[in-house]
């Protein structure tokens, strides 16, 4: 496989363009910024697997967009926003979206499963999940802060790998 990897073109922290190139960093092609931002801030890139990356930029407090790389397939995903944990064995990612935590395929963005607790009051999903991680046999372990007390729980979730 050629070389390949994440660049950013930046004039400053907050003014980057960011893109993927297979074999010359030169010719890269460029990701598109998400809905109502012209030009993206420097991304932090996390490469999953030594063929499989994640490129998050913040969009302001409590607000994240990442762009998901599969270097073999050049597969760019679109910008997907508010992503807590990926699994890029099994091509899940886990997001927040207000009170529920949705588990989507990361490619098409359908969903998997949906899981809704007590969270904390006035604490988003993504707020009030302390730690999350995709387990290698396929569950979601997850910490969060339940009912007005905040009581830490850690749970094991079975995860499907298709929509139901």
């Amino acid at each position: 496989m050629p070389s390949t990897g994440i660049v950013a073109d930046c004039r400053n922290d907050n003014e980057c363009r960011i893109g993927y190139y297979y074999g010359e960093p030169e010719h890269a092609t460029w990701f598109v910024p998400p809905a109502g931002m012209t030009s993206m801030p420097r991304p932090d890139v996390i490469w999953l697997s030594a063929t499989f990356a994640e490129a998050r930029i913040g969009c302001g407090k409590g607000c994240s967009w990442s762009y998901f790389f599969e270097a073999r397939r050049r597969q760019l995903s679109t910008p997907r926003r508010d992503v807590l944990q990926a699994d890029q064995r099994r091509l899940l990612m886990a997001q927040g979206e207000g009170r529920a935590l949705a588990i989507r395929q990361i490619f098409s963005e359908r969903e998997v499963l949906r899981i809704e607790r007590d969270w904390a009051p006035g604490l988003s999903a993504a707020e009030a999940i302390t730690r999350i991680r995709f387990e290698p046999d396929g569950r979601l372990s997850l910490t969060w802060l339940e009912g007005p007390a905040r009581t830490p729980v850690a749970e094991r979730v079975t995860v499907p790998s298709l929509p139901r």
